[in-house]
């Protein structure tokens, strides 16, 4: 039987091919668009990079400071004063690891500038985070407390450098210091945003010691334990440390420190809804995506609905036929049902082409530096299954209503 109804819902989309295009352009675009967004946050939360073992460290990017009289307050990235003295205090974490943000990087060659990112960390670092090396090595714990003027630098940053040459111990200038190449580390996603960049340094290597000094500053750092099921005891000792244990050049003018050590899914709750707290709430950000979600799918749905009253009343006759020689409301409303689901999933694969098509051309536009954007088995099993709850939402209700058809009426064209 079930066959039976997938022949006739595939007969029904030939012949009413005006309903049949429409509702498949509304459906491939609306489904486009959802899987590219699911796409681009899989690949966020699920990195096939550097970060791919974020399921076992914490990162440490948003700091805010409020003074004593709560009358000032500064919010930014982290300063390597506050890490240095209350970060590197915790207990719990196995590793710890305190890094830069990115930064534009100068350098000159046969005379023309180009402009690279630059990223200063320690060399904890790279036993956190698990890149790519094509050749060479990362720097040492004993190369990084000496200051050595080493670097890694990326795939393409070697070949604008050096060419085809093997890049291994050539030196080059950036911001005015020379370092020495000993490494070349495959290119990272901008959506990896602890491990993206061109060029790694130490950053014992700064031109001064200033960077020392002050709470806030464009650092960050990461908490990592080998055992995944600690980053929740690790979060807990570092809300604890500042709570009752801040330590403060200036107690009166920096009172209180608020930051969190977050999950990628609590970091990108942290940058979106801007969570000045100790704790980031990923449930209100979950929420609303899947709020969008329903919305965006909703809106759609509703022209759906309409359009398949529509294709349902110009085959009246057919239903009072039906209904006439026996036909139940149960096997017209599945048949109905069936049909949309049919209209749907074709509409669904070809959503999935496009997205594919435009996130490849996205990857080779560079338009996000260095991305790869593969489809997971989380998209495939969200996207097919908006598929299968758009075909229920645009489809039930009008089955229901046509199927309720008294069979002179329905013969008569009525509703």
């Amino acid at each position: 039987m079930f066959k039976n109804y997938l022949m006739t819902a595939w007969k029904v989309l030939l012949r009413r091919k005006v309903f049949s295009f429409i509702s498949l352009f509304g459906i491939s675009i609306t489904l486009a668009i959802l899987l590219i967004l699911t796409t681009l946050l899989d690949n966020y939360l699920y990195p096939m990079g550097p970060e791919k073992n974020n399921q076992n460290f914490l990162s440490i990017n948003r700091l805010t400071i409020i003074s004593k009289d709560q009358q000032s307050t500064w919010s930014s990235q982290p300063g390597y004063q506050f890490l240095a003295e209350n970060v590197n205090r915790l207990k719990a974490p196995e590793k710890i690891s305190f890094f830069t943000g990115f930064n534009d990087g100068a350098s000159f060659i046969s005379g023309d500038k180009i402009i690279n990112k630059l990223r200063r960390t320690d060399a904890t670092y790279w036993q956190i985070l698990d890149f790519d090396l094509i050749h060479g090595r990362t720097y040492t714990d004993e190369e990084f407390d000496a200051g050595a003027m080493v670097a890694v630098i990326s795939q393409t940053t070697s070949k604008e450098f050096f060419g085809t040459q093997n890049s291994i111990n050539k030196s080059f200038i950036v911001n005015n210091q020379s370092f020495e190449v000993i490494g070349v580390a495959k290119d990272v996603s901008f959506f990896e945003n602890i491990a993206y960049s061109d060029i790694w340094v130490p950053y014992t290597t700064s031109p001064s010691t200033s960077y020392k000094l002050g709470l806030t500053s464009g650092w960050g750092a990461m908490l990592y334990h080998s055992n995944k099921n600690m980053l929740p005891e690790m979060q807990s000792e570092y809300i604890n440390l500042l709570q009752e244990d801040f330590i403060s050049p200036d107690p009166e003018q920096y009172h209180t420190a608020i930051s969190g050590a977050d999950t990628p899914i609590e970091n990108l709750a942290r940058d979106i809804i801007g969570a000045d707290n100790y704790k980031a709430d990923s449930t209100k950000l979950i929420t609303l995506f899947m709020l969008l979600a329903v919305v965006f799918m909703l809106l759609p749905s509703i022209n759906l609905i309409n359009l398949n009253i529509s294709r349902i009343m110009e085959r009246s006759s057919e239903i009072g036929v039906r209904k006439a020689f026996g036909a139940s409301s149960k096997q017209l409303v599945f048949q109905f049902i069936i049909e949309n689901i049919l209209i749907t999933g074709i509409g669904g694969i070809i959503g999935l082409l496009i997205s594919w098509l435009v996130l490849r051309q996205v990857e080779s536009s560079q338009l996000i530096p260095a991305v790869q954007f593969s489809f997971s088995i989380n998209t495939f099993v969200y996207g097919f299954s908006m598929i299968f709850v758009f075909a229920l939402i645009s489809g039930t209700y009008p089955a229901y209503k046509m199927s309720k058809l008294h069979p002179v009426d329905a013969l008569k064209g009525g509703a």
